[in-house]
């Protein structure tokens, strides 16, 4: 028996399959580097400028940090870890709403604070200014997490940081912003004010607030002291747990689903490996093997062809209107029985019916059917009768809410 495919098909199946093997190892290798990067110049993690948060989430991911950008249910995701929410907006009533649903289902949540804005270079990642935000903006958001404490912005100066991972020759910051402790516990503290506090909200759930955004920016992880900083800060929140950093509070939101992933670059290429290699087993398996098939016979066994066969010759002979008559007489002795009818002469019966369907509230009438079942000439005037006389035997069997 020869094989499913001639000796040039062989060869572009080989061809094909060598292709796809070395298209699946590149994508293991360089798959993280093709994907490509969202174009941003914010505050959030997929920001290369100085406002940006990516240098952060490259270093926990370099350090088998389990770190994820979440596009939607960021708080469900963090239920085991930490949820990082970076620089929110509470410009509108729908972004107070997110925040405050987020934190309310978060187990453990670090809350960062706004501090500056930018303006992006057209067609770069970068910014082209920065620029401090009114200390309001940051005060916004920290009333919307029912904080009571007080943002304050200082002079530029250093501060003696107490607590861990700070030491005073650490964390220069540049316009620092703090805050004055009224309700949180001071983690990193200063003479000035905390840059790092803590609360327990509703004796189950924590909530860290970071007062300066600049330690985990792209800019001050540029300093291994602020680096160090940051990267133990997180470490000691997550709780050994998974860091989930929000970008739905940046406008990154996407309801999850399977199909895009599966079609969007650099996952794409493997969906195509397996469509090709689905193709070539369906071209395989369209190659006949074995013995021809044998004919079907000439009568079909089955109800189905008896049926079909015995309309045929009915039609045949014309006999359409004493099948319909027919019908009509069964049905009446059907719904005799299911109504347990007395015994009436026929017209009597008839109008016995007839007393029943107008009480039960039905549509089609006996007497009309009887009649028309008397006039059928045609098969389509036949079928038209014999489809009323159903609907009247649904109705006085069923009620006339229940036919079809």
């Amino acid at each position: 028996m020869t094989g499913p495919f001639s000796r040039t098909s062989l060869w572009v199946v080989i061809g094909v399959a060598a292709a796809s093997l070395a298209a699946a190892a590149a994508l293991t290798v360089f798959g993280e580097e093709l994907g490509g990067d969202t174009a941003s110049g914010g505050a959030d993690s997929y920001s290369r400028s100085a406002l940006g948060q990516r240098a952060l989430f490259e270093i926990l991911g370099r350090l088998d940090v389990p770190v994820v950008r979440s596009r939607s249910d960021s708080a469900g995701k963090a239920q085991d870890g930490l949820l990082v929410i970076i620089a929110p907006s509470v410009a509108d009533g729908a972004a107070r709403e997110r925040l405050s649903a987020m934190l309310a289902a978060a187990p453990r949540a670090l809350l960062v604070l706004p501090k500056r804005s930018g303006t992006q270079r057209r067609g770069e990642p970068w910014i082209a200014s920065a620029s401090l935000l009114p200390v309001s903006r940051a005060q916004d958001v920290l009333d919307e997490a029912n904080v009571q404490d007080q943002v304050i912005r200082t002079a530029p100066s250093t501060m003696q940081w107490r607590g861990w991972g700070a030491e005073p020759a650490q964390l220069q910051l540049r316009d620092p912003q703090t805050m004055d402790g009224r309700e949180l516990d001071g983690v990193v503290a200063s003479d000035s004010g905390i840059l790092v506090g803590h609360t327990r909200v509703g004796g189950e759930r924590d909530l860290w607030v970071l007062a300066d955004p600049d330690p985990l920016s792209n800019f001050g992880l540029a300093d291994p002291a602020t680096a160090r900083f940051a990267i133990e800060l997180i470490d000691r929140l997550r709780n050994g747990g998974p860091v989930v950093i929000d970008e739905v509070v940046h406008g990154y939101a996407q309801a999850p689903s399977l199909l895009r992933t599966l079609f969007r670059f650099p996952l794409v290429l493997a969906t195509l490996q397996g469509l090709i290699c689905a193709l070539i087993a369906v071209w395989a398996a369209m190659v006949r093997f074995g013995p021809r098939r044998a004919p079907p016979p000439p009568l079909a066994p089955g109800k189905d062809f008896l049926i079909r066969n015995t309309a045929a010759l009915l039609h045949y002979g014309g006999h359409h209107a004493d099948a319909l008559r027919r019908y009509l007489a069964q049905s009446v002795a059907e719904v005799r029985q299911a109504l347990h009818a007395p015994a009436l002469a026929p017209g009597a019966m008839t109008a016995w019916l007839e007393d029943v369907r107008r009480h039960r509230g039905g549509t089609v009438s006996l007497l009309e059917l009887e009649r028309d079942a008397g006039t059928a000439v045609t098969p389509h005037r036949t079928l038209e009768v014999a489809d009323r006389v159903y609907r009247w035997r649904m109705e006085m069997t069923d009620g006339a809410h229940r036919s079809p």
